[in-house]
């Protein structure tokens, strides 16, 4: 099954998810998706096959994102315009975890 990694190398969390791939000597595909922009339909398809609560997506809490409005098309075109919003790290195996703690990776590959 191939495992996919969403990365920001600015992010400590996403890091430590990267290492804890590194040292289990997991295979896996590095999506460094700030140095290579996410499409809208990749950035959907993220949202529709998430393993969370679209509301969990989004990493600035200072963002006010409406519950009763909250919908695909309009996380796919806030994540698209300003990719650095979208929680990191997010792991895809199947389904789109987001990985926090990192730690969860390893439940996700069922090796915990």
């Amino acid at each position: 099954m191939k495992l996919i990694l969403y990365h920001n190398n600015n992010c400590s969390k996403s890091r430590m998810c990267k290492k804890i791939l590194e040292e289990k000597n997991i295979k896996f595909e590095l999506r460094e998706y700030l140095k290579d922009p996410m499409t809208k339909e990749e950035i959907k398809n993220i949202l529709i096959n998430l393993d969370d609560d679209l509301q969990n997506i989004i990493r600035d809490k200072n963002l006010k994102v409406d519950n009763e409005k909250l919908s695909i098309n309009r996380l796919t075109k806030l994540i698209f315009a300003k990719p650095n919003i979208m929680q990191r790290p997010i792991v895809f195996r199947k389904k789109f975890y987001i990985c926090r703690p990192p730690e969860k990776v390893l439940e996700i590959l069922g090796d915990n």
